[in-house]
């Protein structure tokens, strides 16, 4: 190394006996080249032969091993590059034949590589050692992305790398094909982050298993669904089917849904980790081409199979729900007077509260009407609290559920009738937007309630953050000046802070929004009636220059650009009616679930449960 006595590097070792190394030998290490002798990296003399890669270093390497054989198995200490060994670079190489003769001379196949540099870019910085075990451990979320993630074993490096040779010659030797690196992937994951079917076919065709979940709970299927990799996703669906029957272009076959559906086959649970729920929840563009073929077919036989599942929240099952809340005025006043026959004071206070509060007085049909409803209200609320945060209208709904639910009623049993009208403009104006959730599954509209969410979370938040700051500069500066208004009209001993327009710092600052929005004749005109006028006018200039011209055409140029983005997107309103969909399915529960799963899908030869479809061999899927 450059300056070995930086680590404490001991090359005698403390003494171990044999009876220690047996009970766990994974935290040991046989090491054959001196530890102080090393390079910047770690690396040994064999390393560099390899790294230079010509026929000459390829027999100074052979020579070395025959006479220093434990030397094959020295690694890379360094944390750059740890754990690589003589059969990684091999394979880096390309070279079957040193890859064929390492192997002979027993290389440790199973060795694994976990060096910060073959780490995904995203995990690097979580990076942190264990006493308990020589892999590092890593924050488990990560898109994969990596200029070397191989998957840290010389099996998966050969994968990955399109070393077919390589690859069966390690198989070959004993290699497990399922063995899992540090974020659980196995080389079917690895073959699926880099899109290699052919290779993904030779490693499935040699025994790797389909069904093995990495670190995130994610199998091959999954994940290809998660990184929107569309080829392989649709390939690997093909592998996983099991056909029925074939007549002439036409198939039937089945398709496993362990995998792709949301409802779990076994507990009815909403499973996050499925495909179609990443699919349809996916944020790049691709997961839309991902939306056809299975995934669509599965949709549809969800919407149209009947039962609550789909139509829970639907306005017809709204109103059967209200009819069967529906209490008689009789009924209520019975039980109360019932339980209160010893008590004159709870009959008394009853009454009380029907006269001075006009609505507990449940005497006419349209007061029934309001109080079955509102019943209905209370209820639905307690529907939403699973399936809330999925979108911001029903977010925003289930705030008024809440509102009816918890601070209406409180209200109406004090009296405070104004402050429950303010309640109840408030819960109007969070209803109405819930509208926006459904027509997100029309064609014709569904793209323009999706613009409009982008628009107010993305475009509109970023203009009112920069426009904020320079209503508030602006402000203040006007509401100094306007301290020195003086209103002709009005006597000397009179004052002034009726008619001026900027009397307070709020009313400065709404000011300024109304100049912005070019609404300025009545402030333009006032500047005169201060000692500051031309002061006021210079400023007046700035901030409409700043704001009603560069601010406002930046908004409507951001929102431009969405808009484009949005409506150059294929099949957008497609994407908002699967959320729909499965938004909706979300409020049910797990046994209304697995009933209506239980419908759409069959049973296959192993007991699996199966989305059975009949589909033209010339269509994808």
């Amino acid at each position: 190394m450059e300056n070995p006595e930086d680590f404490e590097v001991d090359d005698e070792g403390p003494e171990i006996t044999e009876e220690e190394y047996n009970k766990d030998p994974s935290l040991y290490r046989h090491v054959c080249w001196k530890l102080r002798e090393r390079g910047a990296v770690g690396e040994t003399i064999l390393h560099l032969c390899l790294l230079n890669a010509t026929s000459l270093h390829a027999d100074i390497a052979k020579r070395l091993l025959r006479f220093y054989p434990k030397l094959i198995n020295d690694i890379y200490i360094s944390d750059e590059y740890y754990g690589e060994n003589v059969l990684h670079i091999a394979i880096v190489n390309e070279d079957p034949s040193m890859v064929k003769f390492l192997l002979a001379a027993n290389v440790n196949f199973q060795e694994r590589c976990f060096g910060n540099f073959m780490c995904p870019e995203d995990q690097k910085s979580s990076r942190t050692d264990s006493l308990d075990h020589e892999w590092v451990n890593v924050y488990h979320e990560t898109n994969y992305d990596g200029y070397v993630y191989w998957g840290e074993y010389p099996l998966s490096f050969a994968a990955c790398l399109g070393q077919e040779e390589s690859f069966r010659l390690i198989l070959a030797k004993g290699a497990n094909l399922d063995a899992q690196d540090t974020n659980g992937n196995t080389v079917l994951h690895l073959l699926v982050i880099y899109s290699k079917v052919e290779a993904f076919d030779m490693a499935y065709e040699l025994g790797a298993h389909l069904s093995i979940r990495n670190i995130l709970k994610m199998t091959p299927l999954t994940l290809a669904a998660k990184l929107a990799r569309m080829d392989i996703f649709f390939h690997i669906l093909k592998l996983e089917r099991e056909i029925y029957w074939q007549i002439g272009s036409i198939t039937c076959a089945a398709y496993p849904l362990s995998q792709i559906d949301t409802i779990d086959v076994k507990t009815g649970q909403i499973s996050k980790m499925s495909a179609l729920n990443l699919v349809v929840f996916g944020d790049k563009d691709e997961h839309l081409e991902l939306l056809d073929g299975v995934l669509v077919d599965l949709l549809n036989a969800k919407w149209n199979t009947p039962g609550p599942p789909i139509h829970t929240d639907s306005p017809k099952n709204s109103t059967n729900t209200t009819k069967q809340l529906k209490i008689p005025n009789a009924t209520i006043q019975s039980i109360i007077m019932n339980n209160s026959n010893d008590d004159y004071d709870v009959e008394e206070w009853w009454d009380n509260l029907r006269e001075e509060c006009r609505l507990m007085n449940l005497d006419t049909t349209e007061s029934l009407v309001r109080f079955t409803a509102e019943l209905g209200i209370t209820f639905g609320a307690f529907l939403y609290l699973a399936a809330a945060m999925t979108a911001p209208s029903r977010v925003m709904f289930l705030f008024s559920c809440i509102l009816v639910f918890g601070v209406i009623p409180s209200l109406r049993l004090v009296c405070m009738d104004e402050v429950e009208d303010i309640i109840a403009v408030v819960v109007m104006l969070t209803t109405a937007p819930y509208f926006l959730f459904f027509c997100r599954g029309f064609k014709t509209v569904g793209p323009f309630v999706v613009m409009i969410y982008r628009m107010v979370l993305g475009d509109l938040l970023r203009f009112a953050t920069i426009y904020m700051v320079f209503v508030m500069g602006f402000s203040q500066a006007y509401y100094i000046i306007f301290l020195s208004f003086d209103n002709p009209l009005t006597p000397e001993d009179v004052d002034d802070s009726a008619t001026n327009p900027m009397s307070t710092p709020s009313e400065s600052i709404m000011a300024m929004f109304l100049m912005s929005m070019t609404n300025f004749g009545d402030y333009y005109t006032a500047f005169a009636r201060t000692e500051h006028e031309y002061e006021a006018k210079i400023l007046f200039v700035i901030f409409m220059a700043i704001v009603a011209i560069l601010l406002i055409n930046m908004l409507i140029a951001m929102m431009g650009n969405t808009y484009q983005k949005i409506a150059e997107t294929r099949n957008e309103w497609q994407r908002q009616w699967a959320r729909i969909v499965l938004v909706v399915e979300r409020g049910v529960s797990p046994p209304e679930r697995l009933k209506q799963l239980n419908v759409y899908s069959q049973p296959m030869s192993d007991g699996k449960r199966a989305l059975v479809l009949r589909l033209n061999q010339s269509v994808r899927y």
